[in-house]
């Protein structure tokens, strides 16, 4: 008599043992299969399995359940409180599960659904605040902006500091295009934003974020993980017929804080009227119509996104195919970003042995934008004269309507140069992996993943002939300006592990992992540029005048191989030691000729670190446990590791030829001179921290304590020229960062109809400049000299945030020297000092969620106490005349400090008395200027940076329609409230892009867009 497996619809309730209450969220699982559903809201769940097989129920902080399905097809479970946190599984490098009770390290897990819900187009800037340890900085508030992702602050001085991204084990392309390297116009990177490609992935696929940023989870990535790195785990389908998931969201925003700008006095100098955009001229006559230039430039934006999601399978095969279509269209007109993405999972249980998980996932994304800093909208808009309507831009024939001059002298007014500027990004990228699991028996697991990411990137940056910027002069017109690029990013990698578990003796245990990864990276950029439009309204490089015309080709290639031992050793659930030992091999660090002497330098591309981990879960002591009922879970932990990091460079160690953009073409000599002595940065980390839950796991704390040293630091610092060369690739120089980081969570109210859950994220983190090489008084990103005399600096003994500017001279005894001929300072030392710096003392978050009935509500704080922003828009409005401190104009004032008359340094310099009245005086505004009174000191900013408001409709309802099994609608309001003592837009923000190494342009406000209030409107529906 043969027997079949007979499959049947299990239904049931999961509740929690200790209140009765429905748990949503608890995972079901079919034992040894692929099986798995949640429970919805009502704690309800659903699943095809056969009579025989087991089911698994698990829940974080609840003892895990099984049960065998007979001849019952309802199996109702309730779920007791775990006494401690040790069965919870953290995902950790390589997709290596391991119990949160071994962890020697902080591995911060955010659900995936909290982010989508803040409906940000960038996952990134929906993890912000939610993540001790972790500074999210945009550039600006338009779509498609570029970010920042930093943990545990700034370790290198020049190179990248940006986080790893890890997408379902395989990590993936995070870069941000640099126009300085990459492109022909070897422009800085600070008056263009190209988005960083971590914000092609659509939020709504994430399942869980885990982060990491201890000594031993970024040792085991190697020289890529130097930073940290964010796991990102992807949704999977889910047993049972297919399921139909749906969401939307429309949102609309407003820009609701601008620079203070005042409307009293007209264009000129001393007074005096003149046609130009320095604003020190006489008062606009009675009955001047003054426009709400501002109020009419800006637009309200419209957003609206979609997701489509089928999923569903058996026991042995699963499946999920997601689909999105997002539109941002932003404040500023044109600015807009576009994504369509399309992702296809799916899993097998090919035998007992053997489970293969694929993934396919193609985006298309266009970046409609706009240009910033110097000559972006925002310092365009301050820079017009309130006294005209910026709505009219050009005359009847299409020419720019002019109010000053010629077009060769004269700003744009903004609406013409985001109408006939265009820069255009568009960006086809495909993200492929699959992932083998192998099991041929209970102690030995063998994974292999390859993951392929190819994006194709083409852009497009146009100056119209008549726009200020591509008209050139008088004497040497150019009649427009475009610039095309063509990209072609191509990264391969493979992971191999094995992994071995052992007992050994009473309470013993080992796991074993060996490892071995592969890196390929191939990225080719093609440019073109030309000059003088034959017709000056058709955008093509074929337009243009043949003689204009250059191009450059840049190619990035570089390759990494990897191999990692990793041993886990533990008795019982007490004590856990981990021991990791990596070797990279870079061929960044390969020997290569040197083109200006003929010689190769010698192989060194190879580098080892170890790191160790230990974990004591202390209340698993009886004597602990009975002493202390109250307190549920206690481990202490510390982790030590040294990190190598390879240079951000390809072909550093000799010189090479590139190729010439100048007459003649052809290859010429680099500017950066070789080393051969070059050799990897690395960082010594260590870590030590506790973790305690209280009251039934009501209460919780994680703390941290960290210290990261950074030694032979790869700094990029300019040569003499008698060396023949500009720059230079050397060791030089240690950085030290070192902090606390928090995380409290809380459950104060525990009903049957109402919930209350609170989430604390404390970080405190300061980064330290030990040394530099060769002793240089500083190291200076010129790409952060924006404007006036102030950058972005790293010195000796000064923070990783310091900022040096030029200052007045002073005598011995640190008074002002005043020219006894005008009465104003002087400036002849032209020595940058420290004058700032932006790091702040703290941040926190603060979230909190709250549940009644079906009603859901919560949201986010966001606080940075402390720390310098510059407010370099001030500068340039103050400077001109336009900002509302130029009001008391007419006001005479003397400057306080001393006369540089000879007497200056004596026992008795004499005090300034000479008044000046700037109205009649304008150098004032440039003359009696310093930056460091635009560097705004000790700033706080207190943001509501998301809160949700959300109904769940009730299950008995729906079942109704026969068709509807879960809905729920929402709103979503984002940057809503900005509380903070900056005078400028917006305290967060960037002059240059991510593409900047170092610390780049954090915290330097020059023309930034803030970001806008927004309002998402929209429901959630599973058919």
């Amino acid at each position: 008599m043969q027997t079949y497996a007979q499959s049947v619809a299990v239904t049931g309730k999961v509740t929690s043992a200790e209140d009765g209450f429905p748990l949503p969220g608890v995972t079901v699982k079919v034992k040894n299969g692929t099986a798995a559903v949640s429970t919805n809201n009502d704690g309800i769940y659903r699943i095809n399995a056969n009579r025989g097989q087991v089911l698994v129920f698990t829940f974080v902080g609840m003892v895990k359940q099984e049960v065998t399905i007979g001849t019952n097809a309802t199996i109702n479970v309730k779920l007791a409180t775990d006494a401690g946190t040790i069965n919870e599984v953290v995902v950790t490098a390589f997709n290596i599960n391991r119990d949160k009770a071994s962890l020697g390290y902080s591995a911060q897990t955010i659900k995936g659904d909290e982010v989508a819900q803040t409906q940000r187009e960038d996952f990134f800037g929906g993890l912000q605040g939610r993540v001790a340890g972790l500074s999210v900085n945009s550039t600006n508030g338009n779509p498609g902006a570029s970010a920042q992702i930093v943990l545990r602050g700034f370790t290198s001085i020049s190179g990248d500091n940006n986080a790893l991204i890890v997408l379902d084990g395989v990590p993936i392309n995070n870069s941000t295009l640099n126009q300085t390297s990459q492109l022909v116009s070897g422009a800085a990177n600070r008056d263009q934003d190209y988005s960083n490609r971590a914000m092609d992935i659509n939020p709504a696929d994430i399942e869980t974020y885990t982060i990491m940023k201890g000594p031993e989870a970024t040792a085991l990535y190697g020289s890529a993980g130097a930073g940290g790195a964010i796991l990102i785990t992807t949704k999977k389908g889910k047993t049972g017929n297919t399921a139909i998931n749906y969401s939307n969201s429309f949102r609309v925003e407003r820009l609701n804080k601008f620079p203070e700008i005042q409307t009293v006095y007209n264009s000129g100098s001393n007074g005096v009227f003149a046609s130009s955009t320095i604003f020190n001229g006489p008062k606009y006559l009675p009955g001047t119509q003054i426009y709400d230039n501002f109020a009419n430039f800006y637009r309200t934006g419209f957003s609206q996104k979609h997701n489509l999601a089928f999923e569903g399978g058996t026991d042995k095969f699963t499946y999920r195919w997601s689909n999105e279509y997002s539109n941002q269209q932003g404040v500023v007109p044109t600015a807009a970003y576009k994504r369509i993405s399309s992702r296809l999972t799916g899993s097998a249980v090919v035998s007992p042995l053997l489970k293969v998980t694929t993934t396919f996932n193609y985006i298309n994304s266009t970046n409609n934008k706009v240009n910033k800093g110097a000559n972006g909208t925002l310092m365009q808009l301050t820079r017009f004269s309130p006294a005209f309507d910026i709505r009219q831009y050009q005359n009847p024939d299409g020419s720019r309507l002019l109010h000053y001059t010629t077009i060769f002298s004269e700003y744009d007014n903004p609406l013409w140069d985001v109408n006939k500027d265009p820069a255009i990004d568009k960006t086809d990228r495909v993200l492929a992996n699959v992932n083998f699991n192998l099991t041929p028996t209970k102690w030995l697991n063998i994974n292999a993943i390859f993951g392929a990411d190819v994006g194709s990137n083409t852009g497009v940056q146009v100056y119209n002939g008549q726009s200020y910027k591509g008209s050139g002069s008088a004497a040497a017109p150019t009649g427009g300006y475009i610039l095309n690029y063509q990209n072609l990013a191509k990264i391969y990698n493979g992971t191999f592990t094995a992994s071995a578990k052992t007992k050994m003796g009473k309470g013993f245990s080992g796991t074993y992992i060996l490892g071995y990864t592969m890196n390929s990276f191939n990225s080719n950029t093609t440019s073109q540029s030309g000059t003088n439009f034959y017709d000056g309204n058709f955008y093509s490089i074929n337009n243009t005048l043949p003689t204009t015309r250059t191009a450059y080709l840049s190619v990035i290639r570089y390759n990494n191989l990897g191999a990692f031992a990793q041993a886990i050793l533990g008795y019982k659930s007490l004590l856990y030691v981990t021991l990791t030992g990596r070797v990279d091999a870079t061929s960044r660090l390969y020997p290569s000729l040197d083109a200006n002497t003929g010689t190769t330098a010698t192989a060194h591309p190879t580098f080892a670190y170890p790191s160790a981990s230990l974990a004591f879960n202390f209340t698993e002591i009886d004597v602990i446990k009975n002493a202390l009922p109250w307190l549920d879970n206690g481990k202490l932990r510390t982790s030590y590791a040294l990190t190598g990091k390879e240079p951000y460079k390809e072909y550093a160690l000799g010189t090479n030829y590139v190729s010439a953009v100048t007459t003649g073409g052809g290859y010429a000599l680099s500017v950066n001179g070789g080393n051969p002595n070059l050799k990897p940065e690395t960082s010594k980390n260590f870590e030590a921290g506790i973790e305690l839950s209280f009251l039934k796991n009501r209460l919780g704390i994680d703390f941290n304590y960290y210290n990261l040293t950074s030694v032979d630091q790869i700094i990029n610092p300019r040569l003499s020229y008698a060396s023949g060369f500009v720059l230079e690739l050397l060791n030089g120089g240690t950085v030290r960062n070192r902090g606390y980081e928090a995380t409290i969570t809380g459950a104060p109210i525990r009903t049957k109809d109402f919930n209350w859950d609170v989430t604390l994220n404390y970080t405190q983190n300061r980064g330290t400049v030990i040394s530099i090489a060769n002793q240089l008084p500083e190291l200076y990103d010129s790409d952060t000299w924006v404007v006036g005399n102030l950058r972005s600096a790293a010195s000796p003994g000064s923070s990783t945030g310091n900022v040096t500017g030029t200052r007045f001279d002073r005598n011995k005894a640190g008074q002002i020297l005043i020219n006894p001929t005008s009465g104003l300072p002087t400036v002849s030392d032209g020595t940058f000092y420290p004058i700032g710096d932006r790091t702040p003392k703290f941040t926190a978050g603060l979230i909190n969620k709250f549940r009644y009935k079906r009603f859901n509500l919560s949201f986010l704080w966001d606080l940075r106490y402390g720390g310098d922003v510059i407010n370099d828009t001030e500068y340039e409005i103050y400077t001109r005349g336009i900002s509302t401190k130029t009001l008391d104009r007419e006001v005479p004032r003397v400057i306080t400090g001393v006369l540089n008359d000879g007497l200056q340094n004596t026992d008795h310099p004499t005090p300034n008395t000479i008044s000046v009245t700037p109205y009649a005086n304008s150098v004032y505004y440039t003359t009696n200027v310093a930056p460091e009174m635009f560097v705004e000191h000790n700033i706080k900013a207190l943001r509501l940076r998301d809160a949700t408001f959300g109904y769940d409709f009730p299950p008995a309802t729906l079942a109704r329609t026969g068709v509807i099994k879960t809905l729920s609608v929402f709103l979503t309001v984002t940057d809503a409230i900005l509380i903070t003592n900056y005078s400028g837009t917006d305290p967060e923000s960037n002059a240059t892009n991510a593409s900047a190494g170092g610390i780049g342009g954090y915290g330097i406000d020059y023309g930034n867009v803030g970001k806008p209030m927004g309002f998402n409107l929209g429901l959630r529906v599973k058919l």
